[in-house]
């Protein structure tokens, strides 16, 4: 077998990869787990049976694959987010609220101190479609609170978990749920930790969350 052989079908095997993980529909993460492990293991093999410029072949044929699928979903990902104002914000939140279910809404505060929101309250809103609310005067964990007592009720415990987690810097995914109008609300906070809480000058002043956060 020529020495050759080994890097030419790598790099097309890592190429079909690229696509083939892009078109499966998996998450961002479980994408780049996935193909870093396929390179490492695929880079390993050239290394043993290929001739010595297999690796960097390989690698630039990779990291070219790579490049081309991040630039091709760069326009999906830009289509499904749309960024909303106060008054849009509330009226996608009620639009859940009265669907006739099955409904799903998931709020959380990233780190730009802008509240994301999901809201799948019927087939115009498919799964993926995200609206943005900007940082502006209101306090955005007092937003997702208001989510939790609107939807779960005001003495529901799940409250005081989302704060315990504010104050120790993580700002959790609130996921809001019933099965049918005839159902209860449920709510869970997503464990996500690389949800970080935004710092200071990215939320607007908060009496009630301020002193949570060690603002004075």
């Amino acid at each position: 077998m020529p020495d050759w052989i080994h890097p030419v079908l790598t790099g097309a095997f890592l190429a079909v990869s690229y696509r083939v993980v892009r078109s499966s529909g998996v998450g961002l993460r479980v994408a780049v787990l996935v193909l870093a492990v396929l390179n490492a293991c695929l880079l390993w093999v050239v290394a043993v049976a290929g001739p010595p410029w297999g690796v960097p072949v390989v690698a630039v044929v990779s990291l070219a694959a790579a490049v081309y699928h991040l630039v091709g979903a760069a326009p999906d990902a830009v289509a499904r987010l749309r960024v909303v104002g106060p008054p849009e914000f509330r009226e996608l939140v009620r639009r859940v609220a009265e669907a006739s279910g099955p409904q799903v809404m998931g709020v959380c505060v990233l780190f730009t101190g802008a509240v994301a929101l999901t809201a799948f309250a019927d087939d115009s809103r498919p799964e993926g479609r995200q609206f943005r609310l900007l940082p502006g005067p209101e306090c955005p964990f007092c937003l997702v609170e208001e989510q939790i007592r609107d939807f779960l009720g005001a003495g529901d415990p799940l409250l005081g978990e989302y704060r315990t987690h504010l104050a120790a810097g993580s700002s959790r995914h609130l996921l809001v749920r019933r099965p049918s109008e005839q159902d209860p609300w449920t709510g869970r906070l997503r464990d996500r930790t690389v949800y970080r809480v935004p710092p200071a000058f990215r939320r607007p002043p908060c009496t009630v969350h301020d002193p949570l956060l060690g603002r004075p």
